[in-house]
């Protein structure tokens, strides 16, 4: 059974009360780790015995984590936030049903969906704080400095929505923003392979070439990726590219942009000199490279 099924199924089976919970849980991520049950009976107005009910059910359907013991309280879970997220998006006509996964990694699951008109999008679901993941927040720590993963997933969507919103319109080469919700963000869909993963690439020069034209774009754009590499860049058959994974950006007048900008680059350029043998940029780069950067590259 398909994500969008399977909670399709446990909305049918939901109250207005269950969902007001699960939005008092998600409003006090930022000042809780785990809601405490007077905060739940304050803000609900609701009698202790019918918010024990409605947290059963909710504990039940795995939306939020009950712990039992002193501490009594409630813990939002990806789950809940799917569903709350979910179903605000259905409710705007965003998107009609949800498919098959189109990949999983370290930080986002992304799946296949439909629109109301038909048409394809792909569906990001931010998944901070996964167990192989756990010392990311040590890694990134101005963008995931909070204690609630579910919060840090809420604003890496955020931030690459607002890349998204910021690059597409100039012609950059990235996926078209649709919309935003919680920790999922929603676009076109967008096709293509990991750059590794792409067997059928017979021009790497033309690539690495599109790559750094949209690196170039964004930056006077006034953005740094700030986490590219080939793992997050997309390649067609057609060899037309588009760059993914935005939620770690900064400004280009950020303090550390250059230095981004510079690891960015040396990651596409070390690799490609590694797989290819690229050991000369394209001249018409060579003055970007020379005004931004650093010596990090033989452009002679």
């Amino acid at each position: 059974m398909s994500l969008f099924h399977t909670l399709r199924t446990v909305f049918q089976n939901l109250s207005d009360d269950h969902f007001k919970i699960l939005r008092i849980i998600e409003r006090n991520l930022k000042k809780y780790e785990i809601v405490p049950l007077e905060v739940i009976e304050r803000e609900s107005k609701l009698d202790e015995q019918s918010i024990e009910k409605l947290v059963r059910k909710l504990n039940f359907y795995k939306l939020i984590w009950s712990p039992k013991g002193r501490e009594k309280g409630c813990l939002l879970n990806y789950n809940g936030l799917d569903l709350l997220a979910l179903k605000n998006l259905v409710k705007k006509n965003i998107i009609e049903s949800i498919g098959k996964p189109l990949g999983v990694g370290k930080e986002a699951d992304v799946y296949e969906a439909l629109s109301p008109k038909g048409e394809k999008l792909a569906v990001k679901f931010f998944r901070i704080g996964r167990t192989s993941f756990r010392s990311y927040g040590k890694k990134r720590p101005t963008l995931y400095s909070i204690h609630s993963y579910l919060y840090a997933s809420i604003n890496a969507a955020e931030k690459e929505f607002e890349a998204l919103k910021i690059l597409h319109p100039r012609g950059i080469d990235v996926p078209e923003p649709i919309a935003r919700e919680r920790h999922i963000v929603v676009t076109k869909i967008f096709r293509g392979v990991e750059i590794p993963s792409a067997q059928y690439i017979k021009n790497p020069v033309k690539v690495l070439a599109k790559i750094l034209d949209n690196v170039i774009r964004s930056y006077e754009a006034g953005l740094v990726h700030s986490d590219l590499s080939v793992y997050n860049i997309l390649v067609t058959p057609s060899e037309d590219i588009i760059i993914i994974d935005w939620p770690q950006w900064v400004k280009k007048d950020h303090p550390m942009a250059k230095m981004y900008l510079e690891r960015d680059l040396m990651n596409l350029f070390n690799y490609f000199k590694r797989r290819w043998n690229i050991k000369i940029i394209p001249r018409k780069y060579q003055s970007f490279l020379n005004e931004v950067l650093r010596e990090i590259f033989n452009t002679s």
